[in-house]
């Protein structure tokens, strides 16, 4: 309630949302008491508190990055210019990029000209306006055949934010804290695939000078559920 600056009706509804019940079911005046430690609260409610605050981040540097960019941005859970991320925007996902040598424009209906470019991986929060990503690049010069014998994995951290319809992925290199932005959107319409741009600065791990006119990057990808994984 203190880092969100809520009362306690806004956090009977949060509660009842990740418990998915009624408000009937979560009475205002048992939640007051049991933050106010006036009565002893019953079991059930205390399963449904424990229920709501088990989904809430660790104190980590990314959750604290969230937390701080949904601050600054002022995208709050029910507020205006920040939507709810869609279930199926949640889980695992492979994606494809414009190969090096070729770059023409996707014609539409299909990316078969596309390589494989990296692994994403999308973890909703309850209660938060941002999820966690995760994401492996393991085909950074985007060569033919989606294997780049020249670079070894590039794995990376950070958030996912769904503002005015977007989605907007803020993450850091984890070995090098090197800053990569995606802004992605649906193609016509459809769930799948999504596609956007993703954009890093020239690190440590890149050959390129770091002076001059080419300091970024920027390549177009289109992200598709991965297949399940295999089981041991």
């Amino acid at each position: 309630m203190e880092e969100n600056r809520i009362g306690v009706p806004t956090l009977q509804k949060l509660i009842a949302e990740a418990n998915d019940l009624a408000l009937d079911n979560l009475p205002l005046k048992t939640l007051q008491r049991f933050l106010g430690d006036t009565h002893r609260s019953n079991d059930i409610m205390v399963r449904f508190c424990h229920r709501f605050a088990a989904g809430l981040p660790d104190d980590d540097p990314v959750s604290s990055f969230g937390e701080a960019v949904a601050s600054f941005l002022n995208l709050r859970a029910g507020g205006t210019g920040w939507w709810p991320l869609p279930p199926d925007l949640t889980g695992r996902f492979e994606s494809r990029a414009e190969p090096a040598q070729n770059r023409m424009v996707a014609m539409p209906g299909g990316f078969d000209h596309w390589v494989p470019f990296s692994t994403l991986t999308v973890a909703s929060l309850p209660a938060r306006p941002f999820a966690t990503v995760t994401e492996t690049i393991t085909n950074w010069h985007r060569q033919a055949g989606g294997g780049d014998g020249s670079a070894a994995r590039r794995a990376y951290d950070g958030v996912l934010f769904h503002p005015a319809g977007a989605y907007c992925a803020a993450l850091r290199n984890v070995l090098t804290g090197t800053l990569r932005i995606y802004w992605l959107g649906p193609v016509d319409g459809q769930p799948f695939p999504f596609t956007g741009h993703g954009h890093e600065s020239v690190g440590p791990l890149d050959d390129t000078p770091t002076v001059g006119p080419d300091l970024f990057r920027a390549e177009r990808v289109i992200f598709l559920p991965a297949p399940p994984e295999p089981t041991p």
